[in-house]
């Protein structure tokens, strides 16, 4: 569902509706429709992605964030530029969406016509109606693809390679196994997954958990209360991504690919050895 901007404003004030209080480094999400909250954003500054940044602030760029929250560091960066291009933001929550219009309207008013909502999970079509084939010059997906289902990650990025203009890019950052909450034989076993499809390269992509906080995975020195914390849900399913398999797999989507590497999550009680998420750069070839 496609959101006016202005009219997002005057709904957040009706209603009150206020940037969440920042807990442990992260603002959880709201809750869904569907009863539960997908992780969190950080308010910090922009580390990572700059050329992200860098593109969405030509006067003729055309970019797409998909799981926008209230206001990624990567948006409000950009609207701080003096200049810069048309941003759409695709978010899960609706009322992110009103908080993060009311966050650009207090910083100047009159980039709210820079700015398209788009209301929705991506890559379903309620969502994809609403964006443009071949018609952006960077998409950013930060945090976002490790709460799909395979099937899903399948079309998100075949959607992203539509959506993206020859030569455009994805900016990717996403979960791995590797990391501080995961025990050991739960990590060995996507190991072994993640091995088995490198050799004979058939679907399905490893990677899917059907409950993030299964007990059986998770390191008995964490908490539900520390999950709760992250906005990691009960019954909540996730997947999580290997650097070989990605290198794969998005070759054979036909990206080419920049980077595709592993980055420290310097976050307890996810910190571990350095390899916690994957970051993505590539590109729709021209």
């Amino acid at each position: 569902m496609k959101l006016c901007a202005q009219k997002a404003v005057e709904e957040a004030r009706e209603r009150n509706l206020q940037l969440p209080e920042e807990k442990n480094g992260r603002i959880v999400t709201l809750t869904n429709t569907d009863g539960k909250q997908y992780g969190g954003m950080t308010n910090k500054p922009v580390q990572e992605f700059k050329e992200f940044v860098e593109i969405a602030s030509r006067s003729d760029a055309n970019v797409l964030e998909i799981g926008a929250a209230y206001g990624t560091p990567y948006l409000m960066e950009t609207f701080k530029k003096e200049s810069m291009g048309h941003y759409t933001a695709c978010e899960l929550v609706g009322d992110q969406l009103r908080i993060l219009a009311t966050r650009i309207e207090e910083l100047d008013p009159s980039k709210l016509s820079n700015l398209t909502l788009i209301e929705g999970p991506f890559p379903h079509k309620e969502v994809i109606d609403h964006l443009q084939e071949g018609g952006y010059d960077a998409v950013l997906a930060s945090s976002v693809f490790h709460f799909l289902t395979e099937e899903e990650v399948v079309e998100a990025f075949k959607q992203v390679h539509r959506l993206l203009k020859p030569g455009g890019k994805l900016f990717a950052k996403m979960m791995t196994p590797y990391n501080g909450v995961t025990k050991p034989e739960a990590v060995q076993k996507a190991v072994e997954e993640m091995q088995n499809y490198l050799v004979h390269k058939t679907r399905p992509l490893p990677g899917f958990i059907e409950n993030v906080r299964d007990r059986s995975r998770v390191r008995e020195s964490i908490t539900d209360e520390q999950l709760e914390g992250f906005g990691l849900t009960t019954d909540m399913h996730g997947f999580q991504f290997d650097k070989d398999v990605m290198n794969i797999f998005l070759e054979s989507e036909n990206f080419l690919i920049e980077t595709c590497d592993y980055s420290p999550m310097n976050l307890p009680p996810f910190k571990l050895d350095g390899r916690e998420l994957l970051v993505v750069v590539a590109q729709k070839p021209k």
